[in-house]
């Protein structure tokens, strides 16, 4: 739908025809179409830098972006020349500045030193950007620039109006922190003060950033309210006062952001949180990961609970307000969700694929059942009622472990598949945390809180003879903060997923060596593999259950990526 239909309708219309048009340029944002709108022009991270580069490519995405530049500097705020043939942008280069580079590809020249964040009128002629905190403006073609706003210190991202006539200028002072808008006239005058953003704070927003103005003085911004922020409009009236509530003007409800237009058509970025289930492949000794991790699944769709089996992975994936549980065989499909099983969210998968347990109702008080992946496919066993959530087969495929986790009791049992007969193992007043089977179902792994903010792994031993609470283990040091702690394949290593006591992300994966036969430490946590800040384990113990199959580790990991998409 051309976006003057849009800008026309008084509430939001049916999201039409958004497109993405990049992938694979990490953190594409500020992006900027061409007068005919046949390419677009962004800053973007290429693969192997850290700083932005510009990027050009078509505005349709029937081919992929190149970069235009390319070297350590940071080069961001494209703008395209009237005529398409060149950009301009902004460059932390020696000497900074902004440059301008063909479209095509070439050797960029220094154009105005010091300057920044090019805005060129509708009719080509001249250029505004930023220097010394003010907003200026001059000929395109050179000359004297002289500042929009000549009485305040700080003003800065600039829109056009569409015939050219104004200009919408951003301004902010020591005395007046929150942003306020003017409106200039291009051939010269007085400028008149907006009510924009007092009128806009007063509908909720905490965050504006104007973005494009429209035809019909409708106003394009980048909107947060509370802390979900993506791409609205409001139109503005001939008293400079919103002439009514702000719309969406993009699809998504959160993640849109730095808009800009361009004969009907709106480009903007971004941002989504993808959770996919991925497995980091590890060496023989399971004490080093042999590459990156490699995606399991491919769809936006929140998911959890992952355990696999050879090629068969079952996981929990979010399906519309609901969660349910699918089956994907790697080996016969590589993307999407795979089978579809049946409505549920506790799940573990058996060590062999044969069959698999689930659990349904609240987690302090599940019921669960086998099902059978063999035969008599129709049934599902009941294993027992209000015991716990369902976590791992041990390796004979005997047993099933099982953990509740409640406010009023904190507890790890085990549950004969044949007898049904439930062994209690390990109860706490404070949490208890992921436990899982050793790789010779002769010990369990769990991390408990051992203090108000201190957490620690231990293991204990599982038998049916030893009388009393089995002794806890600590093979771990106390930390202030929660972490994962998980065998690997090998019955002397476990793995902690931890923050390095730093906060935030569990990024860093480390393996840890302990004595066969007490499980004592033995030596230095060994680093195994870092995971990026872009790619991270999710954080909830009771969703994000980290599963060793052979020599590869599977879990969900949240994927933040931002594209350019069109509209």
């Amino acid at each position: 739908m051309p976006l003057s239909l849009l800008a026309s309708c008084s509430t939001p219309s049916s999201p039409i025809a958004e497109r993405q048009i990049t992938s694979g340029v990490g953190a594409a944002q500020s992006p900027v179409l061409s007068r005919d709108g046949t390419a677009v022009a962004f800053a973007g991270v290429a693969q192997g830098y850290t700083n932005p580069q510009i990027w050009v490519g078509r505005a349709d995405g029937s081919a992929p972006p190149r970069p235009l530049t390319n070297d350590a500097s940071k080069n961001y705020a494209p703008e395209f020349s009237p005529d398409g043939r060149s950009l301009y942008f902004t460059s932390s280069r020696e000497p900074q500045g902004i440059y301008r580079v063909p479209s095509f590809g070439g050797t960029p020249e220094l154009v105005i030193p010091n300057g920044y964040s090019a805005k060129i009128s509708p009719d080509g002629n001249t250029i505004l950007y930023g220097y010394r905190g003010q907003l200026v403006r001059r000929a395109l073609v050179g000359g004297d620039a002289t500042p929009v706003l000549p009485n305040i210190a700080n003003s800065y991202a600039p829109l056009w109006s569409p015939d050219g006539k104004n200009i919408l200028v951003t301004s902010s002072t020591q005395q007046q922190r929150d942003p306020e808008w003017w409106i200039v006239p291009a051939a010269g005058g007085e400028a008149r003060k907006t009510s924009l953003g007092a009128d806009l704070r007063l509908q909720g927003f905490n965050y504006i950033a104007t973005n494009a103005w429209l035809q019909n003085d409708w106003i394009v911004f980048t909107g947060r309210q509370g802390e979900t922020q993506t791409v609205w409009k409001v139109q503005l009236g001939p008293d400079g006062r919103p002439a009514g509530k702000a719309i969406r003007a993009t699809a998504d409800a959160e993640g849109d952001f730095d808009a800009s237009s361009t004969g009907g058509k709106v480009v903007f970025a971004r941002t989504r949180v993808d959770s996919n289930i991925w497995a980091l492949p590890l060496d023989a000794t399971g004490e080093h990961a042999k590459a990156s991790p490699e995606p399991l699944t491919s769809t936006p769709a929140r998911k959890g609970q992952p355990s696999a089996a050879g090629t068969e992975l079952l996981y929990s994936a979010e399906t519309g307000d609901r969660y349910s549980l699918f089956l994907k065989d790697e080996g016969q499909r590589k993307d999407g969700n795979g089978e579809k099983l049946r409505d549920a969210f506790f799940s573990v998968l058996a060590g062999d694929g044969s069959r698999y347990a689930y659990g349904e109702g609240v987690k302090e008080q599940l019921n669960v059942y086998l099902k059978s992946q063999r035969w008599w496919s129709f049934w599902s066993t009941t294993l027992c009622e209000s015991c716990g959530m369902p976590r791992q087969f041990s390796p004979d495929g005997q047993q099933l472990l099982l953990w509740l986790d409640s406010p009023a009791q904190q507890r790890i049992d085990i549950i004969d598949l044949s007898s049904r007969k439930i062994t209690p193992i390990v109860s706490a007043s404070k949490p208890l945390m992921a436990p899982n089977f050793s790789a010779d179902g002769r010990w369990i792994l769990f991390v408990a809180q051992v203090d108000t903010q201190s957490w620690q792994a231990f293991v204990v031993p599982v038998s049916e003879h030893t009388p009393g609470p089995p002794e806890w283990v600590p093979v771990t040091t106390v930390s202030n903060g929660f972490f994962y702690a998980f065998w690997s394949a090998h019955s002397d290593l476990f793995y902690t997923l931890s923050s390095h006591q730093q906060g935030g992300n569990l990024r860093f994966l480390d393996a840890h060596r302990i004595d066969g036969a007490n499980k004592h430490p033995v030596g230095a946590a060994m680093p195994v593999y870092e995971f990026d800040q872009t790619l991270v384990p999710g954080m909830d113990p009771v969703w994000n259950n980290v599963a060793v199959d052979g020599d590869r580790i599977v879990l969900e990991l949240g994927g933040i990526n931002t594209n350019i998409w069109i509209k």
